[in-house]
């Protein structure tokens, strides 16, 4: 049987927000509001109330002209520390996406965001699996674009955080 080649897939990003970590924690755990801040994912709406594990949110994103909505769950929610939600099935889940903070010992809030492949489908595998000989080159391509739109979605945050006053100028 040949590796799956998305298994090891995972991106993280690690920026220090100079804001409080509740601050920080209610804006990264409102789907909602964290939706259209970066390059791909446009929109979302809670299911249930969120957030908390278990809550349910759709997911909307958009890549070009293609725009897709997915069904998300919450898989972790401890406040101010961490919040985790799984795309799609939950035991194949397409994607793991999960936001963890902590206190920065010089003053702000360390925020990581983490993305990792799950086992369940994706456009990615679906690409994959019709130019398998791509698979390198499609993997790096969206291991790229995804550490991009992670990146402007921690900048955006930081920025809306700014603007509502959360952040010292």
């Amino acid at each position: 049987m040949t590796p799956d080649p998305l298994t090891s897939m995972a991106i993280e990003v690690s920026v220090v927000f100079d804001a409080p970590i509740d601050a920080v924690w209610a804006l990264v755990s409102d789907v909602e509001r964290m939706a259209g801040l970066g390059p791909e994912h446009v929109a979302a709406a809670w299911n249930t109330t969120g957030p908390a594990t278990g809550a349910r949110f759709t997911g909307v994103n958009r890549r070009g002209d293609f725009e897709w909505s997915v069904p998300c769950t919450v898989t972790a929610c401890i406040p101010r520390a961490r919040i985790e939600w799984r795309v799609g099935d939950l035991v194949a889940p397409s994607s793991i996406w999960s936001y963890e903070l902590e206190e920065n010992p010089d003053g702000g809030t360390i925020v990581v965001e983490r993305f990792r492949h799950g086992p369940g489908f994706s456009y990615v595998r679906m690409s994959i699996d019709r130019a398998p000989h791509e698979a390198n080159a499609i993997i790096e391509s969206r291991c790229a674009s995804l550490r991009t739109g992670m990146e402007a979605t921690l900048a955006a945050a930081r920025r809306l955080l700014a603007e509502d006053g959360a952040i010292a100028g």
